[in-house]
Order: C-alpha cells, then sequence, then structure tokens
C-alpha cells in the first residue's frame, strides 16, 4: 500500500493537546448507550459545558426541551449506527465544525461494524471535501479491533477512495490515548512505506 498523500499526526486526549489542533472539523465518535459520552466525545463535552449530555439527555427524554447552542437548536440526536449532527463550536475549539458520529449499541459493535462505520464515515468527509480533520478512530477498542488492525482498516479505505479519485482528508490528527498512540503509529508508517 503506498502513501496516500496526507499528512497524519498524533495528539493526546488531553484538553490543553486539542487546544493547540485546529481544522475543518472535529469528529466525536458516540454510541447510543454511551450517556454520559465517553473519549473524545466526553472531553469535548466537559469543555462545552455539558452540551453533548443535554443533547443526549434531550433525546432519551422528549419531555426536555433540545438545547439551545449559538442560536441553534441541536437534537435530538440518538447516535444510532451514522448518524452524524453538525455544529460550530464557537469560542470552545478551534476547529470550524465539530460533527458527533454516532456509532449504534455497544453491544453489537464488532469489527465487522467498526469497518463499515469508518467506510461510511470516510465517505462523509469525502463529502463534505473536509481537508484538515481531527477523530478518534470511532469504536475501535469496544469492537475488540487491535490498535494495529483499527489503523489498517482506515488506511485501506483512504486508499481506495484516493483511487477512485474520491477527495480524502489530507492532515488527519488522530487523538487517542497514550498506550494506544505508538502501536497505531509504527502501523501507519508501516503501511506508508508499503510493508
Amino acid at each position: 500500500m503506498r502513501d496516500p498523500e496526507f499528512n497524519y499526526r498524533f495528539a493526546p486526549m488531553r484538553l490543553r493537546e486539542l487546544d493547540a489542533e485546529k481544522g475543518d472539523l472535529l469528529v466525536l465518535p458516540l454510541f447510543e448507550d454511551d450517556c454520559p459520552p465517553s473519549g473524545l466525545a466526553g472531553l469535548v463535552d466537559w469543555r462545552m459545558d455539558g452540551l453533548i449530555s443535554r443533547i443526549r439527555v434531550s433525546t432519551l427524554h422528549p419531555d426536555q426541551e433540545n438545547p439551545h447552542y449559538r442560536g441553534l437548536v441541536l437534537g435530538p440526536f440518538a447516535a444510532t449506527q451514522d448518524e452524524k449532527l453538525l455544529f460550530p463550536p464557537g469560542r470552545f475549539l478551534s476547529f470550524r465544525m465539530v460533527m458527533i458520529y454516532g456509532l449504534g449499541k455497544k453491544q453489537r459493535y464488532d469489527g465487522q461494524r467498526y469497518r463499515e462505520v469508518v467506510r461510511n464515515l470516510l465517505q462523509t468527509l469525502s463529502g463534505m471535501n473536509a481537508s484538515e480533520v481531527a477523530l478518534q478512530l470511532p469504536g475501535w477498542s469496544i469492537a475488540g479491533v487491535p490498535a494495529r488492525r483499527a489503523c489498517d482498516v482506515l488506511l485501506t479505505e483512504l486508499v481506495a477512495m484516493k483511487r477512485k479519485g474520491q477527495p480524502v482528508p489530507r492532515d488527519l490528527c488522530f487523538v487517542e490515548d497514550l498506550e494506544s498512540q505508538a502501536e497505531m503509529e509504527e502501523r501507519i508508517r508501516e503501511i506508508l512505506s508499503g510493508r
């Protein structure tokens, strides 16, 4: 597999490092049964004063009003597989837009679903023509997918899209826990060098 002509880097899942990142889009994977949010979505939820939690509560409890944010009414958002919610983060983050991306229910999320979600997510990014994207790979550990394999799936899809002439992000920032970063980065280097 050859270089699909993109730059990549890793950022630890901490607010200080996330504050140093900027770009077109920050992707937050979220499970349907993940309330309160965890991972990157949980970190951003905290930064945005519980906005994602409020969206989820208004979805789970229809008697609750959908949250208002920057003049927008956000929600409902059930986080079903491939459901998307796009909004501007304003002063909270240095990204033009934030997209919460639904993963469905945890108990149904396996390696096959991970591949489907990655493919669909990349198609969405292509359709948005997003070139600078930061994301946490969507639920790979819940699916039981090893970190190295999670990167294989993503890069295989990116290369296939590039070969078809579809736009792909040119700059990817992987926001992952520190324990997984070294393994993922090693695998990405191997793949891009053709090993």
